[in-house]
């Protein structure tokens, strides 16, 4: 057999940044002179809350007919229209909502946020720094733009903006699990393990901050200790094929070829089409002197579209 030259692949990082925009997506129902428009927009919030989309729609299309200016209901049916994936409408609606009341917070946050879906960062930046300006502890803006900085590279602004949404939400696990995400990023594994820490103070059952957390313990070669956490990990979602793909890079790690072979043979049982976990396993398997089954991974990882498995095929398969 050819000698290994080739280090084991990066672990596929199961979570990043993760913006807040989910946790605050309905402007609740209030108070407005029309009695018509603000009973057509309760029932519209309430079936966007049930995530009955088209009707709402309808609801609040009501809603905006009896009263124009109703900036509210521009703002709802903007949510809609983002929730049925028709962007451009949910663009329009925000700008017409933020030209009905320039100083609508959550308008300039939501438009930011389909600005960062759609990789367009700096305008999304742009959004999010007048959402703060006219709400200076608006947390989830904070967090959002510091995904938008982290996408940017720019580390130390997006870390400066995290730091502040803890500050101003210091009960949000996510606002903690991004930073320490971002600490991972920077090679400061031991800050983001505290940071994750935190965040599971605050959400012990969430199985992609334990998973992330395990990911920051294989970078400061905790090995077991990572083996520890992605175990519990799929204690509590069996079928999470990347906790399985995790672990088995930390047995590897810890010379247990055959249990890193179980773990990604796991991991392709729940994703057959998962590139990463065929490309480990085969560095695996060669470790176990399985030269044929090693090459016959890497050759899938390749059908599937992985560059990277081109080099361990021309190296190690000829």
């Amino acid at each position: 057999m050819k000698k290994c030259i080739i280090a084991l692949c990066l672990i596929v990082v199961a979570t990043g940044a993760v913006k807040a925009q989910d946790e605050e997506q309905i402007v609740k129902a209030s108070t407005v002179e029309d009695p018509v428009a603000e009973m057509a927009y309760n029932e519209g919030t309430a079936l966007l809350g049930q995530k009955k989309f088209n009707e709402a729609l309808s609801k609040f299309n009501e809603a905006i007919a009896y009263k124009p200016d109703f900036d509210k209901a521009f703002l709802n049916r903007a949510t809609t229209y983002r929730e049925l994936k028709n962007y451009t409408q949910a663009l329009n609606d925000y700008t017409q909502a933020i030209a009905l009341n320039p100083s609508y917070a959550q308008a300039y946050y939501f438009r930011g946020g389909i600005l960062f879906e759609q990789g367009n960062y700096e305008e999304a930046i742009n959004n999010y720094n007048m959402a703060i300006a006219h709400k200076s502890d608006y947390a989830f803006a904070y967090n959002d733009r510091a995904g938008c900085y982290r996408s940017l590279e720019k580390f130390e602004q997006a870390m400066d903006d995290y730091n502040k949404a803890v500050i101003y939400a210091s009960d949000n696990a996510t606002f903690f699990s991004n930073r320490g995400s971002l600490k991972r990023q920077m090679g400061k594994p031991e800050e983001a393990i505290k940071d994750y820490e935190q965040a599971l103070r605050i959400d012990a059952g969430s199985y992609m901050i334990l998973n992330n957390r395990g990911l920051a313990k294989f970078d400061a070669g905790k090995y077991q200790e990572a083996i520890d956490d992605f175990s519990e990990v799929i204690k509590l979602k069996s079928d999470y094929a990347y906790a399985f793909n995790n672990r088995g890079n930390a047995k590897y790690k810890m010379k247990d070829y055959s249990g890193a072979v179980d773990d990604y043979n796991s991991a392709i049982r729940i994703n057959p089409r998962y590139e990463y976990a065929y490309l480990n396993r085969g560095i695996a398997k060669e470790m176990q002197r399985d030269a044929k089954g090693a090459c016959a991974d890497w050759q899938q990882a390749r059908e599937m579209g992985l560059s990277s498995a081109e080099a361990y095929i021309n190296s190690q398969c000829k």
